[in-house]
């Protein structure tokens, strides 16, 4: 998981028929609040707004086309991810669903995410809670600012104070626990994703290795030329582009000391 830096300014689509849409369901909700709270009556959410081409691309731009929790590139294969689930929420997995959700948030563009098919319907779904479940913020009169969720918001929070990696492996970090929270809700540990995450630590420290002969080798212009590119593929691997940078980085901050300790020895 990595810091998400969106467009300050929301796709037009949000800001037109989003906007409409939240006047819309906010009125409803106000002339019979306790039908929505029964489940009696429930909202009816446009994906073909808040998941229209144009907010699409631009989540895909601004996250370097990668799920937002578990850094998978995914692309045009993303869900458009509400963090504050629209419909309903739970507080606690297993609890049965509490009515309504964020309905005033369906369109913002603050709430929007792109997500892999396994963190956001598998994992995540709608699992939200609060350190203080009294102060959640239950319909679009309360304030928001009230709320201290556990789950980490990339777009507001930077999640390497929260998560760190032993190699493949997350870690939580914080004292408060939100992010070895994160680690399991969002299944962050699953085997194939640690896989994938190992082979691309594999692949990085096959680069550093280059690079670390070619040092060694100053009059060797092959190697020179391959240290060249071996360091402009390091630079991607960690950038906002590269799949998994959050790990990587770890490991290259560790100098790959606890992955080499982690290689069978033939």
């Amino acid at each position: 998981m990595i810091r998400i830096q969106k467009n300050k300014t929301a796709p037009n689509k949000l800001q037109t028929d989003g906007k409409q849409q939240r006047k819309s369901h906010c009125l409803s909700y106000s002339r019979n609040p306790v039908s929505y709270q029964t489940g009696e009556k429930t909202f009816t959410f446009k994906s073909n707004i808040y998941g229209h081409p144009e907010v699409k691309q631009a989540l895909i731009d601004a996250q370097g086309e990668k799920c937002c929790f578990c850094e998978r590139k995914i692309g045009e294969d993303g869900d458009v991810e509400h963090f504050r689930p629209k419909q309903a929420y739970k507080q606690e997995s297993g609890q049965p669903l509490q009515r309504p959700g964020y309905y005033w948030l369906a369109y913002e563009w603050d709430n929007l995410y792109l997500a892999c098919t396994a963190c956001n319907q598998r994992h995540k779904q709608n699992l939200f809670p609060l350190s203080n479940p009294k102060e959640r913020a239950t319909n679009h009169k309360m304030d928001l600012n009230q709320e201290n969720p556990i789950f980490i918001d990339p777009g507001k929070e930077d999640p390497e104070k929260f998560i760190q990696f032993r190699v493949e492996v997350p870690v939580g970090i914080d004292q408060d626990g939100r992010g070895e929270f994160s680690i399991k809700a969002l299944g962050l540990n699953r085997p194939t994703l640690s896989k994938t995450r190992f082979e691309k630590i594999e692949q990085v420290y096959l680069l550093d290795r280059v690079i670390k002969l070619a040092d060694s080798n100053p009059q060797n212009s092959e190697w020179q030329e391959l240290a060249k590119e071996a360091k402009q593929s390091i630079e991607k691997s960690i950038s906002k582009l590269g799949e998994f940078s959050s790990a990587v980085k770890c490991v290259i901050k560790d100098d790959f000391q606890i992955y080499k300790q982690s290689i069978p020895k033939s």
